[in-house]
């Protein structure tokens, strides 16, 4: 009986080994420096591209009402729809808050995982130079445009916190979420640590990364801080999120997926 080459033998156990532990592959993993981007000129920018007022959290005000919670999911959507989907004229006269619901309900009625659009094809928003702006300054308006908060909290996009997502699945979207910021197109993201008794289940908007010196660096716009960008940290080797100490979460390793990526998911 005649032997396999070797070469052939090899390629064999190569694939046995692939296919058997695809969730323990980090020694596969590329560099820290082949997760490198240059940002796009006009990248997203928190203090410009993001909404002035947060998203409130009833558990942080017990002794009070909240007036404008659980609306994590719609405001990272609603932020990429106007990096997406309008321009602003700061020169041309400002309209009417009536008009500026109407404009804002416009722009995030277009659905979310489209394209950016060209300038000739965007919602122009008049009288403010940027989102922030309109925002601080028509804050009653904006959110007359959100409507109810219940989409936000019963979400069927958000059925997928339950799932394991292993290792391999999260190496994918760290690479997917390189290659979508290189093109200047910020990703909704929900990063969850269900079940764990100090429950996160939180959106985000992602709009820069860069390798770190152990993980690579992820920031986001966080509807609940404004002020603030988000940071999650990735590890290629062990295909892994964590986040540090938020004021509404304690730090710890956390899974993710993309929001929005179509009319179902």
């Amino acid at each position: 009986m005649t032997s396999r080459p070797p070469r052939v033998v090899h390629g064999l156990f190569l694939l046995l080994v692939a296919l058997l532990f695809p969730g323990c592959a980090g020694w596969l993993a590329p560099p820290l420096s082949a997760w490198s981007a240059a940002t796009p000129p006009g990248a997203f920018e928190v203090g410009r591209d993001t909404f002035a007022f947060p998203n409130q959290i009833r558990a942080e005000h017990p002794e009070r009402a909240v007036d404008f919670g659980n609306y994590c999911i719609i405001m990272a959507r609603a932020a990429s729809q106007f990096f997406r989907f309008a321009r602003f004229a700061p020169d041309a006269p400002p309209v009417s808050d009536a008009e500026y619901t109407r404009l804002a309900r416009t722009v995030m009625s277009i659905g979310a995982w489209a394209g950016p659009r060209p300038p000739e094809r965007r919602v122009v928003i008049p009288g403010y130079a940027d989102l922030h702006a309109l925002s601080q300054a028509r804050e009653s308006a904006v959110k007359a445009a959100f409507d109810s908060n219940t989409l936000s909290m019963f979400h069927w996009r958000t059925w997928r916190i339950v799932l394991p997502l292993l290792p391999g699945h999260q190496r994918r979207l760290a690479r997917e979420l390189v290659e979508e910021l290189a093109g200047g197109r910020p990703v909704p993201l929900m990063i969850t640590n269900f079940p764990d008794p100090d429950l996160l289940n939180h959106a985000v908007l992602v709009y820069d990364s860069r390798p770190g010196a152990r993980a690579v660096e992820f920031f986001a716009y966080d509807p609940n801080d404004p002020t603030t960008p988000l940071g999650l940290h990735f590890d290629p080797v062990t295909g892994s999120f964590w986040v540090e100490p938020l004021p509404y979460s304690p730090p710890g390793r956390i899974r993710a997926f993309r929001l929005y990526t179509s009319p179902l998911l």
